[in-house]
């Protein structure tokens, strides 16, 4: 695990850091839902980190200012500009992980009820292996 260099990545892997050990707690409470939607915010920040720590200060700037709206949650559109402003695959296994977690949308945070425990694991299965992903290539 590494702390990235750029401030502006550093403060969204804290961030991303900070909700994984949360929404890791909220699982292991049967708290899916919450778990879930704080898992979903935790691969946001983790994708946000990596692509500004992984593009030159000048265009970092101009990421940051994307990273507003609502297509600012979207995994898929985090996904799509890392490939094209970074110019890197993302391996098949990962990109498969990131197509389960695009399911997330912040409309969780009204979802009343809980999310299914084996869904919420299989969930976690997939942030598990992005933020591992993303830590070995910080």
């Amino acid at each position: 695990m590494g702390l990235p260099r750029a401030p502006e990545a550093r403060l969204y892997y804290r961030a991303a850091r900070q909700r994984y050990t949360d929404a890791q707690w909220l699982l292991s409470g049967d708290r899916t839902t919450g778990a879930v939607y704080l898992g979903g915010y935790t691969v946001e920040c983790f994708m946000k980190a990596l692509l500004l720590a992984s593009v030159s200060p000048g265009l970092r700037q101009e990421l940051m200012g994307e990273f507003r709206g609502s297509r600012a949650h979207n995994i898929e559109w985090l996904g799509r500009l890392y490939r094209r402003n970074v110019g890197i695959a993302v391996p098949g296994a990962i990109t498969q992980h990131l197509s389960r977690v695009a399911s997330w949308s912040t409309d969780l945070r009204y979802a009343t009820g809980a999310v299914n425990q084996k869904e919420a694991r299989e969930f976690f299965e997939s942030v598990d292996a992005i933020a591992a992903w993303i830590d070995g290539r910080l």
